[in-house]
């Protein structure tokens, strides 16, 4: 509600430059450990795209370690992001329950619940997707689940 007052272009420049140094700090992480793994069997990933699980599956080598590392570089992004948004929903809520017009607040409340569904969709499926600790997944309902985000 005070979006122009807070968001001046000085913080807007390092929320993005924020972004990026975590995404690129995270993502080098991972493509060492990736790049460490070695293949020596079947090249055909029976998946819609070039995802984590049956890239380890292919492996050879143990990929143990960039499970967990996935697990837990997945679950810090995923989980993290979610719980800002749940926060800032909260205080949308509390916002919407004090309005006067009984109106008002079924407008809001219809917006919100349709964005708390698409919310409950991509988040749902990413944490079924990445943050999974064991290497017992299984990839059939991987490219189930990636189809569902995916759409």
């Amino acid at each position: 509600l005070h979006y122009a007052a807070i968001m001046k272009q000085q913080l807007c420049t390092r929320l993005v430059g924020a972004g990026w140094v975590i995404g690129f700090t995270l993502s080098s992480y991972h493509l060492v450990l990736l790049s460490k793994l070695t293949f020596c069997g079947p090249n055909k990933i029976q998946h819609f795209f070039c995802d984590n699980s049956p890239l380890f599956k292919l492996s050879c080598s143990d990929a143990s370690l960039l499970w967990k590392a996935d697990s837990i570089l997945i679950s810090f992004v995923v989980l993290g992001s979610l719980c800002l948004i749940l926060v800032s929903y909260m205080c949308i809520f509390h916002c919407i329950l004090h309005m006067p017009s009984t109106s008002g607040r079924k407008k809001a409340f219809a917006t919100c619940s349709s964005h708390l569904t698409a919310l409950a969709i991509v988040y749902g499926s990413c944490i079924v997707l990445y943050a999974q600790p064991t290497e017992e997944v299984s990839l059939e309902t991987n490219r189930i689940v990636a189809l569902l985000n995916t759409v």
